[in-house]
């Protein structure tokens, strides 16, 4: 064996002697996490139904976590992740000819908190950019498909950041 891999055993062998586990996959007692409440995000932009796709992407990146549980409505909650999308704008980056676009990019902003329900006090506020690239297809529905699959890929890509900023607070 060599030197490297000798320390690398031992590295691994000391890290899973402390107990250290990644962020979010400790176990946690039923009991001590808190119930969260992620409402449908507020839309102010022009791309119909965004809402729901931030909402849903939220939800299932939330789930997938020990350090909270979900709570359906918010009145039941300890805390509500509350969003609004404000602006959304899908622009051409790269071309085949002068008039013809062969990927497109969504750019979304999206503005949201982490309140505690009973105080109202607001635990952070942020506002987030994310883009990210689709194809575009000559065929209408094809390239709305393509289109929508950048949105979901992008609200996943926010639901993750949002998930590492609210098991920071809590």
């Amino acid at each position: 064996m060599t030197c490297s891999r000798i320390f690398a055993l031992i590295l691994i062998l000391a890290l899973t002697g402390c107990g250290y586990r990644p962020l979010g996959l400790e176990p946690y007692r039923q009991e001590g996490r808190p119930l969260l409440s992620i409402p449908p995000f507020a839309n102010r932009s022009t791309e119909v139904g965004i809402e729901a796709v931030m909402a849903n992407a939220m939800i299932q990146a939330f789930a997938q976590t020990k350090a909270v549980r979900l709570a359906t409505k918010p009145q039941d909650a300890d805390l509500v992740l509350e969003g609004k999308v404000t602006f959304v704008e899908n622009s051409s980056v790269a071309f085949n000819n002068i008039l013809q676009s062969t990927v497109r990019r969504v750019t979304i902003k999206v503005d949201y908190s982490l309140k505690r329900r009973k105080s109202g006090k607001t635990l952070w506020k942020d506002s987030t950019v994310i883009q990210e690239d689709y194809l575009v297809d000559p065929n209408y529905q094809i390239g709305e498909t393509l289109k929508d699959q950048g949105i979901r890929r992008a609200a996943d890509k926010l639901a993750h950041q949002v998930l590492d900023k609210v098991l920071l607070v809590i």
